[in-house]
């Protein structure tokens, strides 16, 4: 069994701060690896009855299926907010009901059991730096004390304000958004400003670039969503969209280029937008050259339209917060008939 984006079941860190209330509280996050949004985690706290409940509803894979998975994990806490019968705080209820103070403390990774130390290392303003098992994290708060935004690796959380309605990551991965108008280019609605050509990429022939991607191409005799989508540089035998661009892209580097790549949405046979990566290289002159390594099909603004561009071996903000607005539906995906 597979499970797409596994990296992102580290439990948001868990120790409990204390509250007066007792109100049933909760808070639900979009989860996102290198900008993609791949599921939602709700936190819920209930007071009178001293249980905890951290939920999770990812993308899953399993061969050819996608779909969702469910995990849920209930915890009853002890007066000091440790877990009961233990002397560890649950990871996520230690950040989200923060900010936690310097030091460490004995956190449980809700989904894993895994215990072990939880560390802030420093304080600055909203913001808490520190150590989760030994990697690194920075979390943000707003007013009231209460987690917004936690960074962990190449995964990023981000509160769902409440009552914000929202499309489920494995819902847009299943069914598309909804493509309106018949014919033209590709565009959102309201429209994305989007650097055409990023300062890292570097300049290429487009026959050289060209033959990379059909190589690519070979080298994944299964092209589906596999672990080479969790790798670095694409490694493996099977991947989807996304290893095809990071195998591609860390190829480039050997070769001593620099592409981008291009987080967007595929249309095909005019069906809805699903989500897509590909790759972006510079040409001389200026230009850029869009290529798709994974079907090897033209990139055209009548399929192909870009959200973001990343940097390789980076995270990409930019991507995580415009797929978190698509999921609100704060944009449209259009077609634009052609000027006659």
């Amino acid at each position: 069994m597979l499970v797409l984006f596994s990296v992102l079941l580290l439990a948001l860190p868990a120790g409990g701060g204390s509250s007066a209330s007792t109100a049933e509280e909760t808070s639900r996050f979009v989860f996102a690896w290198r900008g993609i949004p791949v599921g939602t985690v709700t936190l819920s706290l209930a007071p009178e009855v001293n249980r905890f409940t951290y939920t999770s509803r990812h993308l899953h894979t399993r061969g050819a299926h996608r779909g969702e998975r469910v995990r849920e994990v209930s915890l009853e806490l002890g007066p000091e907010g440790t877990v009961a019968g233990r002397p560890s705080v649950p990871q996520a209820l230690w950040l989200w009901r923060g900010p936690p103070a310097l030091g460490c403390v004995t956190g449980r990774e809700e989904l894993s059991g895994r215990e072990g130390p939880h560390c802030v290392t420093a304080v600055r303003g909203d913001t808490v730096e520190g150590t989760l098992l030994g990697q690194t994290f920075t979390a943000r708060y707003d007013g009231r004390g209460r987690m917004v935004a936690l960074e962990v690796g190449e995964s990023r959380f981000t509160e769902v304000a409440p009552g914000v309605r929202l499309r489920p990551p494995p819902e847009l991965f299943a069914q598309g958004l909804p493509v309106e108008g018949e014919t033209g280019p590709l565009a959102f609605s309201p429209p994305w400003p989007l650097a055409e050509r990023p300062s890292w990429l570097t300049t290429w022939r487009a026959g050289e670039a060209r033959a990379l991607a059909e190589d690519v191409h070979a080298a994944f005799p299964e092209k589906g969503p596999g672990s080479a989508d969790l790798r670095e540089g694409g490694e493996g035998e099977a991947g989807g969209c996304l290893a095809h661009a990071l195998r591609f892209a860390a190829r480039a580097v050997a070769r001593g280029q620099r592409v981008a790549l291009v987080h967007g949405l595929l249309v095909v046979d005019g069906g809805p937008a699903r989500p897509h990566a590909w790759v972006r290289v510079g040409l001389g002159g200026g230009g850029t050259l869009d290529l798709d390594p994974t079907s090897l099909d033209p990139v055209t603004p009548e399929t192909h339209l870009p959200l973001a561009l990343a940097e390789p071996g980076g995270a990409s903000v930019e991507a995580g917060a415009r797929w978190l607005a698509l999921l609100r539906g704060e944009h449209r995906v259009v077609r634009r008939p052609r000027a006659r």
